[in-house]
């Protein structure tokens, strides 16, 4: 994981590298101008033409970053509580 490169947020990779954390994650994806939404991802909702959310697993991190119709992902991550 740690040839990633066009994932965002330090904490989030780190976590993404690390199996036992978790599967699967919540993503938010910008795409290259002009791009398709790729077909190995489910759009769960649009914020304009070029980004959108999805739930993906550990393993299509790899090929978003390979993808050369995505220019970032950003991998979601729980705030904490305020009280």
């Amino acid at each position: 994981m740690s040839s990633l490169k066009k994932i965002e947020g330090f904490p989030a990779l780190r976590e993404a590298a690390d199996p036992a954390r978790r599967e699967r994650f919540l993503v938010l994806i910008k795409l290259a101008k002009d791009a398709s939404v790729p077909d190995y991802t489910a759009c769960r909702a649009r914020f304009g033409r070029q980004i959108y959310s999805a739930e993906v697993d550990r393993s299509v991190l790899e090929r978003l970053e390979h993808d050369p119709a995505v220019e970032a992902v950003s991998i979601s991550r729980d705030l904490p509580l305020i009280d």
